[in-house]
């Protein structure tokens, strides 16, 4: 399994500020990489809430951050479920810290049985657990699976039921596919595709020779589309970043490292509302609103990794980072 280098961490640890007796809670805690930076800048009486839907993640976390003993407890799952683990939920949980790592590991993309990669020759599964909550999908096809088969669907059932028009609608939406419509087809004449490896391939056959002037795979979108519906990752988002702010003391941080637009849109937005004064429709000459902000900006524009890191950790190359301080 590849190692997970965690991004921008000394950025991260600028934010958080972590100190003596601080308590972060790592809501993407994968290999503890950002758990580690910040117990080992805390120091004494510091601690970490560790939250990962991905079994295999938190076990080399343990490993990890064994030395710290007690400072580290784990829970397995989802962020959306955050508050219904058992010993995180109720009014007892507050943290100084609270830090989303979003998108996909390298550990899980070197993961062969989870049809992540491309050249995966193992089924298209995508899920990163097996979840017992998620929020209603964006696009009511997906939710209408889901009811029908009884669980939510992994990607390989997304493209062996969705109709070629659903298709294209989730490819468009979670990938931002320029050929969604063409892609959307070629999966739903080549299937059903006993890989991840296959369906790249057919993709690739699918789209114009020029695509993207080979800056990336013909099939990265598609696949990012596949994992976000999959894991309905951006619903999920939209919804745990105002539950989160709930959980930060005053003066607490939330940070969120994103890898894509689509992410850090919904992270803008949010830090936007959540610190603007009014939030009544700018055509409305008087504010009735009566909003107050509860976080500051720390970040006016995303931090994102200096020359040094994206040469020696591809992944930081896409990371943008931002936080807010609660108020």
């Amino acid at each position: 399994m590849s190692e997970h280098v965690p991004v921008l961490a000394q950025e991260v640890m600028n934010l958080l500020e972590p100190k003596a007796g601080d308590t972060l809670l790592d809501a993407t805690l994968g290999h503890g990489g950002h758990a580690k930076a910040f117990l080992d800048e805390a120091g004494e009486d510091a601690k970490v809430i560790g939250v990962d839907a991905d079994e295999k993640a938190l076990e080399v976390a343990k490993e990890t951050l064994a030395a710290y003993g007690d400072a580290v407890t784990y829970h397995k799952g989802n962020f959306y479920e955050l508050f219904t683990l058992s010993g995180v939920e109720g009014p007892d949980l507050h943290a100084n810290a609270i830090l989303f790592d979003l998108g996909i590991g390298s550990h899980q993309l070197g993961d062969i049985d989870r049809g992540f990669s491309f050249s995966s020759d193992a089924p298209l599964n995508m899920k990163y657990g097996e979840p017992t909550s998620l929020p209603d999908s964006h696009l009511e096809p997906i939710n209408v699976l889901t009811r029908r088969l009884g669980h939510y669907p992994d990607a390989h059932e997304l493209i062996d039921y969705l109709s070629p028009t659903a298709l294209a609608d989730m490819v468009r939406h979670y990938g931002e596919e320029r050929f969604a419509g063409v892609v959307g087809n070629a999966i739903a004449e080549g299937r059903p595709f006993a890989s991840a490896k296959r369906l790249a391939a057919a993709i690739e056959k699918a789209v114009p020779k020029f695509y993207e002037k080979g800056r990336i795979h013909p099939a990265t979108r598609t696949f990012q589309a596949l994992r976000l519906a999959t894991n309905r990752e951006l619903e999920v988002l939209e919804q745990v970043l105002p539950e989160a702010t709930k959980l930060l003391l005053e003066d607490g941080v939330l940070a969120v490292i994103s890898f894509h637009s689509l992410e850090d849109r919904i992270v803008k937005q949010y830090f936007r509302k959540a610190s603007a004064d009014c939030i009544c429709d700018p055509k409305q000459p008087i504010c009735t609103c009566e909003h107050e902000p509860t976080l500051a900006i720390l970040t006016k524009r995303p931090l994102v990794a200096n020359e040094e890191e994206r040469a020696k950790n591809p992944r930081s190359r896409s990371a943008k980072l931002r936080a807010a301080k609660k108020i």
